[in-house]
C-alpha cells in the first residue's frame, strides 16, 4: 500500500462525499432526476476509485478507510432521507440502519479492543453496496418518470433487504470470530 494521500482513487471517493449533500438536497426540493443524475455519477465514482488503485497500483490506507465510510455515507444519507419522504418501507430502512449500525459499533470495538483494525468488506457486502447504489437509483427513477416496473421495483426492494440482512449477520460473525481469535492469541 502507498501512503500517498492525494491520488486519483482518492480523490473520487472526496468527490463522492462532496456530493452527497446535494444528493439529498435535490431529493428534499423533489428535484428526483437531478438527484439520480448526481446519484449515478456518485455510483461511478465508487466503481472507479477501486478500479483505478488495483489498476495502477494506487492503493492507500487512507482510501481504505475512506472509501466505505464515503459509501456509508452516501447511502445513509440518501436511504433515510427517502424513507423520511415516505419512498423506502420501515424494514428496509431498519435493515439499512441496522446493519451499518452492526459494523461501525463492530469496528470500533475492535480497533478499540485490539489496536489492529483492518478494513476488508465482504464479498456480500460489496453486493449489499450495488444493491443500495441500485435500490437508490431505481426509487429516483420512479420518483420522477414512473419506471421501472412495480415487479422490477419490489425485487430490488426485497434482494436489497434480503442482502443488507445476509451481510449484517455475516459482519455480527466476522466480528465475533476475530475477537476470539484475537483474545486467544492474547
Amino acid at each position: 500500500m502507498n501512503d500517498r494521500i492525494l491520488n486519483i482513487p482518492n480523490i473520487l471517493t472526496l468527490a463522492r462525499i462532496v456530493i452527497t449533500p446535494f444528493i439529498v438536497f435535490a431529493i428534499m426540493e423533489g428535484e428526483a432526476a437531478f438527484a439520480l443524475v448526481l446519484m449515478g455519477i456518485a455510483g461511478i465514482t465508487d466503481m472507479l476509485d477501486g478500479a483505478i488503485a488495483r489498476h495502477f497500483n494506487q492503493r492507500s490506507i487512507v482510501g481504505a478507510f475512506m472509501d466505505p465510510l464515503a459509501d456509508k455515507l452516501m447511502l445513509l444519507s440518501t436511504i433515510v432521507t427517502l424513507f423520511f419522504i415516505n419512498e423506502i418501507p420501515l424494514f428496509l430502512f431498519l435493515a439499512v440502519v441496522f446493519r451499518d449500525l452492526v459494523i461501525m459499533v463492530g469496528a470500533i470495538a475492535y480497533e478499540v479492543v485490539t489496536g489492529k483494525l483492518e478494513m476488508q468488506p465482504t464479498m456480500s457486502s460489496k453486493i449489499t453496496t450495488v444493491l443500495q447504489i441500485t435500490l437508490v437509483l431505481t426509487v429516483l427513477a420512479d420518483m420522477a418518470w414512473q419506471l421501472p416496473a412495480e415487479l422490477f421495483y419490489q425485487a430490488v426492494i426485497w434482494t436489497t433487504f434480503a442482502f443488507t440482512c445476509i451481510s449484517g449477520v455475516q459482519y455480527m460473525v466476522v466480528w465475533m470470530r476475530k475477537a476470539v481469535t484475537d483474545e486467544d492469541a492474547a
